[in-house]
């Protein structure tokens, strides 16, 4: 008997290890628990102010339409749309079978319900230009004040992602709820965002079931990620970078992004730059290579436009100044200095020595500006720092010669036009160079009725010269969009030029 029954019994064991091995191996994948530090922000409510763009960037929230990797327009929550009336009317067709994380199903009234709330509440709602929406079947269907070809890009900015409006949304800044692949489960103010996996995401559940987003400064990421506590790191301070040297465990992934940095120049009657020429050398003196070097650490490259080309327009033909000392010394020539003193800096035409000065917050990188001082010295512009604690009243009230900028993002919205419209408009938020030009006021008219992606870029490349021309900001340096990740413990992601778009459902661990 005890012959018989050994073979028997070893046979069960077997097979009582192999389910035992075989639940473990599910295990994992079903509880799979990433921790991040990706941007930080109090609120994730698309309605209020920017909170939008951290509902997207951590996989909350989508819109009607998006961006792919490769800048182009893409369908999203709606799957096909048109525009009608001359470029006042925008029909989406909603796609069917899409859920909320909540189960509930996305509607037409769903979409237009969050786009009027973000039109009426949202700080940038103006952009939206809408003049009134209705559900017909099963369309959103939105009207403009006046033909507005930007509201398809506008409409893919975070601040109209579409919400479940028949929830009760006073809880919102922490706990939409929406259609991406992650939802909001736990908030610690100033400490984490705990997120879970939308089990009826329509593009597929994502394989991390859980992460947790900490509230981790972008100076001390990369130590986080040495010392373990996270896995992720999305752009930590360039000073830091070389502390991965050493830890072949970590990886850097970047791609250009579509952020330009530039400097602003007062264009106000009264100011020494309102001389173009005066711009134009200042521009010329500039060294956009190193400069690029010094303020990205190797995660920049040198810009003389205001586009980067990461946003796909072809600005091949716009001729910009980049960096040419003998241009520079001509363009002071014509702007009448043509004397200097025993150092070396030049004069008025009363004699005096020409002094500028640069506006910026204590908290800018003053070793860029520090560069730019040290190459205008060279062909005799003299250039001083005036560092504030906050430039804000200077700045409003156009009392400056040259405004430290911090980076610009030139596609807010999938396209250039909010952002070439705000910096250098008549009717701009941020047209802190005090800048007019009857001939950029009619581009800007001109783009509302650009309706193709060919008119636009070829619009834009036309204001890209005017820019380039008149010179009321220099560009420098393009930045990177990048992330730092534990190679042990998650896969290569993707990184794509516009900087909202960063958690989704295809990222995987090991």
């Amino acid at each position: 008997m005890k012959r018989r029954f050994k073979p028997v019994l070893a046979m069960l064991l077997v097979i009582m290890l192999l389910l035992s091995s075989c639940g473990k191996a599910k295990e994992p994948e079903e509880e799979k628990h990433l921790n991040v530090a990706i941007y930080w922000n109090a609120n994730v409510n698309p309605f209020n102010g920017w909170g939008g763009w951290w509902t997207m960037r951590y996989g909350i929230g989508e819109t009607l339409l998006t961006m792919d990797k490769d800048m182009k327009l893409v369908e999203c929550l709606a799957d096909s749309y048109s525009i009608e009336d001359d470029g006042t009317t925008f029909r989406f067709h909603i796609r069917k079978g899409v859920k909320f994380s909540n189960g509930a199903e996305l509607t037409p009234k769903h979409a237009i319900e969050s786009i009027q709330k973000t039109a009426v509440e949202n700080s940038r709602g103006y952009q939206l230009k809408l003049a009134s929406a209705e559900v017909d079947g099963e369309y959103a269907v939105f009207h403009t004040t006046e033909p507005y070809a930007a509201f398809i890009y506008v409409i893919t900015e975070p601040m109209c992602i579409v919400v479940d409006t028949d929830e009760d949304m006073s809880n919102y800044d922490f706990y939409p709820i929406c259609t991406g692949p992650y939802k909001v489960i736990d908030h610690v103010p100033d400490e984490k965002w705990e997120l879970e996996a939308n089990e009826y995401y329509w593009k597929g559940v994502a394989k991390i079931k859980y992460i947790t987003n900490y509230n981790i400064a972008s100076d001390t990421r990369i130590q986080a990620l040495i010392s373990g506590q996270i896995d992720m790191a999305y752009s930590p301070s360039t000073a830091t970078l070389p502390l991965m040297e050493g830890h072949s465990n970590l990886k850097r992934i970047d791609a250009l992004g579509t952020r330009e940095n530039d400097i602003a120049i007062n264009c106000r009657e009264g100011r020494p730059t309102a001389d173009k020429n005066l711009r134009l050398a200042l521009a010329y003196a500039l060294d956009r290579t190193v400069l690029a070097q010094v303020s990205g650490n190797g995660t920049a490259e040198p810009l003389a436009k205001c586009f980067p080309d990461s946003t796909g327009y072809d600005l091949s033909n716009v001729k910009a100044p980049d960096y040419d000392v003998e241009k520079a010394k001509e363009y002071l020539e014509k702007a009448g200095y043509t004397q200097k003193n025993d150092e070396g800096y030049v004069l008025d035409k009363d004699g005096n020595e020409l002094v500028l000065k640069i506006l910026l917050s204590s908290s800018s990188n003053t070793a860029v500006f520090v560069s730019m001082i040290d190459m205008w010295k060279a062909v005799g512009i003299h250039v001083e720092l005036d560092p504030m604690e906050s430039v804000s009243d200077k700045r409003k009230a156009g009392d400056f010669d040259i405004l430290g900028n911090a980076g610009w993002q030139t596609m807010n919205n999938g396209d250039g036009q909010s952002y070439m419209t705000n910096r250098w408009s008549d009717a701009g938020t941020d047209n802190y160079s005090g800048y007019h030009s009857d001939e950029f006021e009619a581009i800007v008219v001109k783009l509302n009725n650009a309706f193709t992606p060919e008119e636009r870029a070829k619009v834009f490349g036309e204001a890209a010269q005017i820019i380039a021309d008149d010179c009321p900001a220099i560009f420098y340096a393009a930045t990177a969009n990048y992330d730092v990740i534990n190679t042990d413990k998650l896969n290569d992601l993707d990184i794509y030029p516009i900087d909202y778009y960063v958690l989704d459902n295809t990222w995987t661990m090991k």
